[in-house]
């Protein structure tokens, strides 16, 4: 096994290790949280809801261009009602707020939802995908496509809910999520944004501080105890001997050190290498999309970022110009001449290109 494989193989073991042992001592909720208190953002206004026996309904309702004398009088009823279950106030946006769209993707690829709705999402909404916060459901196989799973998505701009998030502050309301559900008072919706924090990696996060403190105070430890045994014997026979024997161990845990640095930076490399590398499928699926129906593919090799081609087209050198037009790939060129048998109406290409690499590739539409 290489240092490569091992290093990774360590990564791997350790984030599971810590993963595992954060599961057992987070306590984890089952099922959708739902609300208490429901604070519904409207063209009309926010209002806030009750969802108990006593009290199931319209609390109060602010307009939308409440002056801070009302907003100070609806604000003691408004704590007063969420104080009820402070962890279940919910902040809903309504359909106005929302653009939503169905769309369709392989059933294959059911486990690659959020990479591929990041990869799409600039073509679902008509504000720079940045400032996006968005949901999704998926509804289930298609109708019409087996093969095909519909996934209905909602989404919304960061400026719609920064604002419904100061007017719900401004009652002294603190939700925990944002979402959006067609019925306003449905039990639960799709989730937008979570106002928490996830608490499986915060237990996890203080796993790994935890660690990290235990072994530098065994390291302290370890060297507090060799400066004990060195003092002791140094008042005996054989100093020397003992002093060399102190520093070889001093020496070996160097070593371990600069092993241990040598190992986390190998790891960070392999990492930023996944995350620049853009995955086969990706690529696969933006060359489809730009090459035109008069062109097929007979070869297509992939080397990092470096994306190589090989088919047949009726204008192999209009394809150097509608790739370089694509925002997937740069740097097109031929790598062989292009050649074109007698009798042939189309000519053999060999173009070679340099595509966007991980993250900015699926940003791509």
């Amino acid at each position: 096994m290489t240092v490569d494989e091992l290093s990774s193989a360590a990564a791997q073991l350790y984030s599971r290790w810590i993963r595992d042992l954060s599961r057992i001592l987070t306590a984890r909720n089952s099922g959708p949280r739902g609300w208490s208190t429901l604070i519904l953002n409207a063209p009309e206004g926010m209002s806030v809801h009750a969802n108990d026996a006593s009290a199931n309904g319209l609390v109060l309702k602010l307009s939308p261009n409440a002056a801070p004398e009302e907003i100070a009088a609806l604000k003691k009823r408004a704590i007063q009602e969420a104080s009820k279950d402070r962890r279940k106030i919910l902040l809903r946006l309504s359909a106005s707020d929302i653009v939503d769209r169905t769309i369709q993707i392989p059933t294959a690829a059911s486990d690659l939802v959020e990479p591929l709705l990041r990869n799409q999402m600039d073509r679902i909404v008509p504000w720079p995908v940045d400032e996006t916060h968005y949901g999704y459901q998926i509804v289930g196989t298609n109708a019409d496509a087996p093969d095909q799973l519909d996934i209905y998505v909602a989404a919304t701009t960061r400026k719609i809910v920064d604002n419904a998030l100061h007017r719900a502050h401004a009652l002294g309301l603190r939700p925990y999520a944002v979402d959006f559900a067609s019925e306003p008072a449905a039990a639960t919706g799709i989730e937008l944004l979570s106002l928490e924090a996830d608490a499986l990696k915060q237990t996890g996060h203080v796993l790994h501080i935890v660690l990290m403190v235990l072994l530098a105070a065994s390291v302290a430890m370890g060297s507090f105890g060799f400066y004990l045994d060195f003092d002791r014997t140094s008042r005996n026979d054989g100093l020397e001997e003992k002093i060399t024997a102190a520093k070889s161990q001093v020496e070996e845990i160097t070593k371990l050190n600069d092993e241990n640095t040598r190992l986390k930076e190998q790891r960070e490399h392999l990492t930023k290498r996944k995350i620049t590398e853009p995955p086969a499928f990706l690529l696969f699926e933006a060359m489809s999309r730009a090459l035109p129906d008069s062109a097929y593919l007979t070869e297509f090799e992939i080397h990092g970022r470096e994306t190589r081609i090989v088919g047949k087209s009726d204008d192999p050198t209009a394809l150097i110009t509608t790739l370089e037009d694509s925002p997937h790939f740069e740097d097109v060129r031929f790598s062989a001449p292009t050649t074109r048998q007698e009798g042939d109406t189309v000519g053999t290409f060999s173009i070679v290109g340099r595509a966007e690499g991980g993250a900015n590739l699926e940003a791509q539409p």
